[in-house]
């Protein structure tokens, strides 16, 4: 989403209310295994935001609420909801912690990037967040980009695989070259968390399609993006065959780094009503299973 005409430092918030039958399980049941991990990526429209056709925040909101419900998942990466959205959020979804950025346990925060993980599935172990410019330890601009931009993190331990795993979420700028910027800061960031061996997931609205140089910097070092396991998606996973942007573009993402989490399935999931989205984007749902 641009944000000419706009002050606030949030961003596009907001998505669809999916029933059970119109959100369709990623593969039938017998399919599944215990340890098999569900992750949503959404960017939930910020509640000052507009988009063709979107309602008002408090016109969507329960049905936003019902989607990640309905979702099955049990990671969540959200982007740009504001600190009234992220309240309202927190307190409808009880079974999740959620990790955003704040200066005091009592500050609403700066939840722009934000993660939410199931209690009942994960234990933390530590969090953390950088902002996306050249001075990533402290509140800053500085690629180009006028909102500041962060990657907001989580180390896990899935007490139902028995295994500890990083998860990382953020939303990028809409320009370049701020874009391939934070693409490559967020590459020297990885090295050290790649070096302790746990699998990474980094979940976000990259604000990019496969055809600049911010998507192939975010799929190498390892990394590689789960659309792959799409059954529509071209072989090297670098198209727009299904959009996850009104525009038409897919510029949201769930990539993953390591050989201990494979990506079994990709879905983008539907507007109940496409003539009231309830974004301008919509979200994505990958399975992963522990090897």
């Amino acid at each position: 989403m641009r944000f000419t005409h706009r002050v606030l430092c949030f961003g596009v918030l907001g998505f669809a209310a999916v029933a059970a039958a119109q959100t369709p399980p990623l593969s039938p049941p017998s399919q599944e295994t215990a340890t098999d991990l569900t992750v949503v990526s959404f960017n939930i429209l910020v509640d000052f935001g507009s988009g063709p056709g979107v309602p008002r925040w408090v016109e969507r909101r329960d049905s936003c609420v019902q989607l990640l419900k309905q979702s099955g998942a049990q990671l969540i990466g959200l982007q740009e909801p504001s600190p009234g959205q992220m309240k309202w959020l927190t307190e409808q979804l009880p079974e999740f912690e959620a990790v955003f950025y704040r200066r005091a346990p009592t500050d609403k925060g700066y939840p722009d990037a934000a993660l939410m993980y199931l209690r009942a599935r994960f234990t933390e172990k530590e969090r953390g967040h950088w902002w996306l410019s050249p001075t990533p330890e402290k509140v800053s601009t500085g690629f180009g980009n006028t909102l500041p931009r962060l990657v907001v993190w989580a180390r896990l331990q899935d007490m139902v695989a028995d295994k500890e795993l990083l998860v990382f979420n953020t939303h990028f700028d809409n320009s370049m070259p701020s874009q391939l910027k934070m693409a490559e800061l967020c590459s020297r960031q990885f090295e050290k968390f790649a070096a302790q061996g746990a699998p990474m997931l980094f979940l976000g609205d990259f604000n990019t399609d496969q055809k600049r140089g911010d998507y192939a910097r975010l799929t190498s070092g390892g990394w590689r993006d789960s659309y792959t396991a799409s059954e529509l998606a071209s072989d090297d996973g670098r198209d727009d065959r299904v959009a996850t942007h009104q525009r038409g573009t897919r510029i949201d993402h769930i990539f993953y780094h390591g050989d201990a989490l494979t990506p079994v399935a990709w879905q983008r999931l539907e507007f109940p009503d496409p003539q009231r989205p309830l974004s301008d984007h919509f979200p994505i749902r990958a399975r992963f299973r522990w090897q």
